[in-house]
């Protein structure tokens, strides 16, 4: 398998929109207290910071593409505390556990040198193991975890 990670231009930026859709969907499952996805009347989901993306230059959308098909997408930001923030990350189905997630978190990791900070939804347990596996791997077994946002998001913390 082939994998390549493409900025998103703004033109394109719809391919980011409609895979948000069905993200966020998936993210629905983990919502509680703390987290609320919120379906529209035309049955989308509300994305309200996405045109950020194309509008802030500490913000940095991509797509994955496997064999030169739409695997997933991954939206970079440079944060408040100064550090790089993988602030959406999504892996079509058909892609995951195939080494789609870790290619694309690498390359970010590799593109933006630094302070990271990766944060999961308390509830959602895969993404948490998932992080867990990628970051020990890719910074040796050097990271910190902390539980952050009135002990309601889990945070991976390292450096590139």
């Amino acid at each position: 398998m082939k994998f390549e990670l493409t900025k998103v231009e703004e033109k394109d930026k719809n391919v980011i929109y409609n895979l948000m859709q069905i993200y966020s969907y998936e993210l629905s499952f983990f919502e509680d207290e703390t987290t609320n996805f919120t379906m529209l009347d035309s049955g989308l989901y509300e994305l309200k910071y996405i045109e950020r993306y194309w509008q802030e230059e500490n913000r940095r959308p991509y797509i994955l593409k496997c064999d030169n098909k739409l695997a997933g997408f991954v939206l970079q930001r440079y944060n408040e505390e100064n550090m790089n923030e993988i602030a959406e990350f999504f892996v079509i189905n058909k892609y995951r556990k195939m080494g789609a997630g870790a290619f694309m978190a690498r390359k970010m990791f590799e593109l933006y040198k630094g302070k990271w900070e990766v944060r999961t939804l308390l509830k959602n347990e895969s993404a948490q193991k998932f992080w867990r596996n990628t970051i020990k791997e890719f910074a040796k077994n050097n990271f910190e975890e902390k539980f952050i946002k009135n002990n309601s998001r889990l945070a991976f913390y390292f450096e590139s």
